[in-house]
């Protein structure tokens, strides 16, 4: 026995065959191919299953219409005399025939086989996703519990260091209250004789927290009005800030003005000083000229 590769359609199968037969086997790969790539030019990929089924129906279209004809040859009377070879040749184009029929009808059945296992595994798919989905589902509301359940546990842990804080500071408050107490146990006697002045000095106690009650009343009004004060004296600061800038801004261009004028009357100044010797020599020109009239 020998084991040759058939591709079909792109794809490899393993076929164990009789020795010697190797290459015919081969050619009806081969032509097992060309009728699935002819489905294929006519469906598409509509996967291998499938295809394999069409091909197969293709081929025992053809093999039962060459069975038709031989049956039609063989019941017209022989016309010649018919040459042995050819009688071999037809034999074993039947045993051909009758294999190519058995493995299509193999073909077939692997087809049918695998399209059933194609449909139960797309089946299968879809209740995993179905339950895909819900364990998802299942799985965000647990999520969504155990967050909230984590934020509760967070505030129970809040809750509890309170509590434990406050239990410290019960349990000093014990420990004093017990030292305390021993003490009290002393100074009971001497309590209970000043029990009358103590509770004279509570009324005055009482009196005296009514007041100043009262006082911190009137300061909290008081902070309130120095507040209302303070805010509006920064307001008027601010406006004050603004006309001081304004006022600056108004001394600075009056200097500027200044420093003008007083360049210009430098100028001017320079303009007298360059004047005064031509206004003397005219002025001693004047005189000597009066005095040549004069003579």
């Amino acid at each position: 026995m020998s084991q040759i590769v058939v591709r079909v359609n792109g794809r490899d199968y393993p076929i164990v065959c009789d020795d010697g037969r190797e290459e015919r086997i081969q050619g009806i790969g081969s032509y097992v191919d060309e009728k699935v790539r002819e489905v294929v030019a006519q469906v598409g990929q509509a996967g291998d299953a499938r295809l394999m089924l069409l091909a197969a129906l293709n081929l025992g279209d053809e093999l039962a219409a060459a069975y038709d004809t031989l049956e039609d040859l063989r019941g017209q009377p022989p016309r010649t005399i018919v040459d042995p070879a050819l009688v071999a040749a037809a034999e074993a184009a039947r045993e051909d025939a009758d294999i190519a029929k058995a493995q299509a009808a193999a073909a077939e059945n692997s087809a049918q086989a695998a399209y059933a296992q194609a449909k139960a595994a797309d089946e299968a798919r879809a209740r995993a996703e179905a339950a895909t989905q819900s364990w998802i589902a299942k799985a965000e509301d647990m999520a969504k519990r155990l967050a909230d359940a984590e934020a509760r546990a967070a505030s129970a842990d809040a809750q509890a260091a309170a509590a434990a804080a406050r239990a410290a500071d019960l349990d000093a408050e014990l420990a004093d209250t017990g030292a305390r107490a021993d003490d009290a146990d002393s100074r009971a006697l001497e309590a209970q004789a000043r029990t009358g002045e103590a509770l004279a000095r509570a009324g005055t106690a009482e009196g005296d927290l009514a007041q100043a009650r009262t006082r911190i009343a009137e300061l909290e009004s008081a902070l309130a009005e120095t507040k209302a004060s303070a805010k509006a004296t920064e307001t008027r600061l601010a406006a004050a800030e603004a006309q001081i800038a304004e006022a600056q801004a108004r001394f600075e261009a009056a200097a500027a003005h200044a420093v003008a004028k007083e360049q210009a009357l430098a100028s001017a100044e320079a303009e007298q000083a360059a004047f005064d010797p031509l206004l003397a020599r005219i002025e001693s020109l004047v005189r000597t000229a009066e005095d040549s009239a004069a003579a």
